[in-house]
């Protein structure tokens, strides 16, 4: 630290964590019986910069469980084309280390949260250009005249069944000599992660992530397509504290930090009540995607496992307990007239629907990235349709969800995007943020208080 008559200069620097359950090669994966990462980040006078925490590994795909080499452009091998390889993460959870039985933050089916959070904060450039070098994924919608000029059905036919990995690790003939994989770098969303965390507050974290299954990650004609990642490494900024905050020390403090709550559902009625009972204390805003249930964990559905689905809704109300919240209204779509509609044409008459979707994330107003626009509702296939709901714009403290429930009524066709009868299942991704308040003393466990 350099410091002169005025002013103190703190010191960032970067610190690559490995995992600390790494064995022998280091290589992990679902399919060979190590699925499981733990990273761990020391306590120290030091702000973790969360948004700037980057997941780097080396990701390789094979045609079988032997670890065959794919063929380039003989294999179809894909990829989400939104998330890319963030689909390998189904679950992670963030934790103290120092207070050990503290879980700060746990979600589940991660990779179903980011496939509604990336296009709904990023735009069709951003995917298009990070992204894509970051986690093999391209954007969606129109950026370029002669994409314009071209006719919707080419469009989407060239944007709909995910990223073919051809090219990006493959070799021409299967050698193994020149297989090197692709160099991945992803960005966790997690609530907690939305701010900077005093490490010594909370007395080191210890990340745990858990790989999701093959058939949960490849949308492709080979069913046996399974994955390995090696060379991880969790890339951690930290920003150390000046010597007036060191001299200042740790005394018994409060720490606020959001989170996201997960939980699954199925419908299965063209008129149904989605209710969850949810026991939180500062609930912000509440999302919902859907995807028929016999696309999940099924490679043959073509890279439509991430995809959000519009079940056909005509008219949606939300409830607590039992009373309309945070809505006094109902809300109707252009499917209200009773015609069935394919589900693949999204509802682009509906602005209400895009208002509240935007707004679970963050003010609709402060988004100024994303692809959830009217345009691409309207003619993109079956990717962008989930609904979201905020409960509190105004003080940013969240609702009372600990006692009652919360429910969203829904009327529905529940058609197959393709338009086709009679109406099938479909899987409900609920997905809630809240605000969560910790008392944290020093060498005793963290109490939350919510």
């Amino acid at each position: 630290m350099s410091v002169n008559d005025r002013i103190a200069t703190q010191i960032k620097r970067f610190t690559k964590v490995t995992p600390s359950n790494q064995v022998g090669s280091g290589v992990f994966s679902y399919s060979g019986g190590n699925p499981i990462l733990r990273f761990s980040i020391a306590e120290q006078d030091a702000y973790l910069l969360s948004k700037d925490l980057k997941f780097q590994f080396n990701f390789k795909c094979y045609r079988d469980l032997a670890r065959t080499i794919p063929i380039k452009r003989a294999d179809d091998i894909r990829l989400d084309s939104k998330i890319g390889v963030q689909s390998i993460i189904q679950n992670i959870t963030i934790s103290s280390r120092r207070y050990a039985t503290s879980i700060c933050e746990q979600i589940h089916n991660y990779n179903q949260l980011c496939s509604v959070a990336h296009p709904a904060l990023s735009s069709t450039r951003d995917l298009s250009t990070q992204r894509s070098h970051e986690q093999i994924s391209f954007g969606k919608g129109i950026l370029s005249r002669s994409e314009l000029n071209q006719t919707e059905d080419n469009r989407v036919a060239s944007q709909t069944n995910g990223v073919l990995l051809q090219g990006r690790s493959f070799t021409s003939n299967g050698a193994a000599a020149t297989y090197n994989g692709v160099d991945c770098s992803i960005q966790i969303y997690a609530g907690m992660l939305l701010q900077n965390l005093d490490l010594r507050l909370l007395g080191g974290l210890e990340f745990e992530i858990e790989l999701a299954s093959d058939v949960n990650v490849f949308s492709n004609s080979t069913t046996t397509a399974n994955y390995t990642i090696d060379s991880c490494i969790l890339n951690a900024p930290l920003l150390y504290k000046s010597a007036n905050e060191m001299a200042q020390g740790v005394s018994p403090s409060s720490f606020s930090f959001l989170s996201y709550t997960s939980l699954y559902n199925v419908c299965q009625s063209t008129n149904a009540t989605i209710t969850n009972k949810v026991g939180l204390r500062g609930c912000l805003s509440m999302i919902q995607k859907f995807v028929p249930t016999n696309y999940i964990n099924n490679p043959a559905a073509l890279a439509r496992a991430f995809a959000s689905f519009c079940p056909g809704v005509k008219r949606l109300v939300y409830h607590r307990n039992g009373q309309r919240y945070p809505l006094e209204y109902g809300i109707k779509t252009d499917r209200s007239d009773g015609n069935p509609v394919a589900s693949n044409i999204v509802d682009a008459k509906a602005p209400q629907v895009l208002l509240n979707t935007l707004s679970a994330f963050e003010n609709y107003k402060d988004v100024k990235h994303s692809h959830i626009t009217s345009q691409n509702l309207a003619e993109i296939q079956d990717n962008y349709w989930f609904l979201g709901v905020s409960f509190d714009q105004i003080s940013g403290q969240g609702i009372d969800l600990s006692g009652g429930t919360i429910s969203t009524e829904l009327e529905s066709t529940l058609e197959l995007p393709s338009g086709a009868y009679p109406a099938t299942p479909f899987g409900v991704y609920t997905f809630f943020l809240n605000k969560n308040t910790l008392v944290i003393s020093p060498n005793q466990r963290i109490q939350s208080i919510e």
